[in-house]
């Protein structure tokens, strides 16, 4: 469904890179999540795709495909993005419109992407609405967004992303603001659009535990650049980089007091975990690509160099 490769993302008039060749791919039907603390470049990532950076960032390579069709050069040509895409935003009541009723912003986006009618888009907006576990639809299609709560307002976002009739859903830390029994609730959404629509969910969070309930393959990421990739169950029972192994560790117990947290340094020129990292040696002065160490499984990390499968 979709295929990101070689991704550059920097700041305009900046020489160093923000985001440095990233690269991931989802597949229909399938759910990969894209886990990382904050500011590894996991939402920054998601509007490159979507076309969305802001006028402070600029793209300077790689190529971003949907179900084949290149996306970057449509974009430099001046083409309407592709609908396909859908994303739902990190904080649900401020990526809504606060001046129009839910219900008109779902049924603008039925009229914008099915070519509706305004009354037939309206009447379609509350059976979305609906359809996303939203009881009294009517209700709450007349309500502004500061009327609902997070929950709800969430809710109305995943319906308008749905009327999009999306091949691939971003979800950009969709629970973030939500107490546990939502966030619950809000996966099963998500999971039953995918199996309805078969689309591919590109799923960005920093919550692990969230990434295994829902992620079928999971892309680890640290100061703009990919760490390690893996099915879920690979990575929760074998992580190879150690950037993934310290996640994995700062869930249960203190994390290792050598591991200094000094932040991300954009200007070096190799792994920038490595000023962190424990395992770090002269040779983490050149970028590592993506070496393949099992099947479906690559980490960046140059101790894996040898015996590897050669760069994913």
């Amino acid at each position: 469904m979709l295929n990101v490769k070689g991704l550059d993302v920097g700041v305009v008039g900046s020489p160093h890179l923000l985001l440095r060749d990233v690269s991931f791919d989802v597949g229909a039907g399938e759910i990969v999540g894209i886990v990382g603390e904050s500011g590894s470049g996991k939402t920054m990532a998601s509007l490159a795709v979507m076309g969305l950076l802001p006028n402070s960032l600029e793209l300077r390579g790689g190529s971003i495909a949907l179900e084949g069709r290149e996306l970057v050069d449509a974009a430099r040509k001046g083409d309407r993005p592709s609908a396909s895409i859908s994303m739902i935003f990190q904080q649900p009541r401020s990526a809504l419109n606060p001046t129009m009723r839910a219900g008109r912003q779902v049924a603008r986006a039925l009229e914008l992407n099915q070519g509706l009618s305004r009354s037939n888009a309206s009447r379609e907006a509350i059976t979305m609405l609906e359809k996303v576990g939203i009881a009294g639809p009517e209700r709450v299609a007349r309500a502004y967004p500061h009327q609902l709560s997070g929950g709800m307002c969430q809710r109305v976002l995943i319906a308008m992303a749905m009327a999009c009739r999306p091949r691939v859903l971003i979800a950009d830390e969709p629970t973030t603001s939500l107490d546990v029994t939502i966030q619950a609730q809000i996966f099963d959404l998500i999971r039953a659009l995918v199996a309805d629509t078969g689309c591919g969910v590109l799923f960005i969070t920093h919550d692990l535990a969230a990434i295994a309930e829902m992620a079928d393959r999971v892309v680890v990421m640290y100061g703009g650049q990919v760490m390690e990739t893996a099915g879920v169950n690979v990575l929760q029972g074998a992580a190879e980089h150690p950037y993934t192994r310290y996640l994995l560790e700062a869930v249960d117990r203190e994390v290792d007091h050598r591991v200094v947290d000094v932040g991300v340094n954009f200007a070096l020129t190799g792994c920038r975990f490595s000023h962190r990292c424990a395992h770090a040696h002269d040779a983490c002065n050149e970028f590592p690509p993506l070496y393949r160490i099992g099947e479906d499984h690559a980490s960046a990390c140059v101790l894996h160099r040898e015996g590897s499968r050669g760069a994913a």
